[in-house]
């Protein structure tokens, strides 16, 4: 009678093994425990377009956005290091915790701003994406040329899947002296990103602006479903409330705000609470979740809300 295939196949396997353990007893063991392994192993799930972005905060400005496809893009990193002009003193990592970056964003060249992009850039090879005379300053301290986007407001770049559209934002930009020039450098208009993610979400830092009617522009035009806004420099909390108000002007995606450029240590009306306060007091003409995120702390963010982790 004939047999199944798959039984001749399981023939030849046991043949083989046998020859092996005859020949080579040690070989057995090793792959047998290989097999072993392999059966019992449990794969990383990869993230996918429909997954939630995770956005956390680290101290001051700096947010990390992984995005659903694990692209990684840093706003304005200024780390708790002591190599750092600006010392980010609530951060949880210093230059040292930075392993991986794909996308660095700098909205303008002060050193509380810009943080250690240029540290950061140089030892992840990650792109870069600021003003087109930040970018000629931070090529001249050892960024790769070719890893830097050169923009000003209303650019607009894609790296790996990622769109990054450029805004303009009301802060100054002058970034500290080249090594040997005794000056400060003037850093180029200073700047606000909208990214979105692979999965259509929108992000919107809008830097270090003070409170402009050009936010109900960007409401209209880009359609964010998540703001970060300054809350102690540009904007105090009552008016990033006005702010969030203004990002809901024909803009049926706005779920949640955030506050950036503050810290504990700073005066309590111009705090997370204060600003989650204002956004609440305003009632607004549908909910917005507002945020007092604290340093490290990561949330889950997609295009109807967002959730902490």
């Amino acid at each position: 009678m004939k047999q199944p295939r798959w039984m001749l196949g399981w023939a030849v396997v046991a043949t083989v093994l046998l020859v092996v353990s005859v020949t080579w007893p040690n070989a057995t063991q090793g792959v047998v425990g290989a097999l072993s392994e392999g059966w019992h192993a449990t794969p990383a799930l990869a993230q996918t377009a429909e997954a939630p972005a995770q956005l956390e905060w680290l101290g001051w400005l700096f947010y990390r956005l992984t995005s659903p496809k694990g692209k990684i893009i840093l706003f304005d990193p200024a780390l708790n290091d002591p190599q750092a002009l600006f010392r980010n003193r609530e951060s949880p990592l210093s230059l040292e915790d930075i392993n991986a970056a794909h996308i660095i964003l700098v909205t303008d060249g002060h050193a509380d701003d810009q943080g250690m992009a240029v540290e950061i850039a140089r030892k992840t090879g990650a792109w870069v994406v600021t003003t087109f005379e930040l970018a000629t300053w931070m090529v001249g301290r050892g960024v790769d040329t070719n890893k830097i986007m050169r923009a000003q407001a209303g650019s607009r770049f894609e790296i790996d899947g990622i769109k990054i559209q450029t805004v303009n934002a009301v802060h100054g930009s002058g970034a500290p002296p080249l090594p040997g020039q005794p000056a400060a450098v003037y850093g180029g208009p200073a700047m606000g990103f909208i990214v979105t993610l692979e999965n259509g979400v929108k992000i919107y830092h809008a830097g270090s602006t003070s409170i402009t009617l050009d936010l109900q522009l960007f409401a209209r035009l880009y359609k964010p479903h998540v703001a970060l806004l300054p809350i102690a420099s540009g904007m105090f909390p009552d008016e990033a409330a006005i702010a969030a108000e203004f990002l809901m002007t024909d803009n049926p995606n706005l779920h949640s705000v955030f506050p950036t450029h503050h810290a504990s240590y700073l005066p309590v009306d111009r705090q997370g609470a204060a600003f989650v306060k204002e956004v609440q007091a305003r009632k607004l003409r549908r909910e917005v979740a507002a945020f007092d995120p604290k340093p490290g702390q990561v949330f889950l963010v997609t295009a109807t809300g967002t959730k902490p982790k």
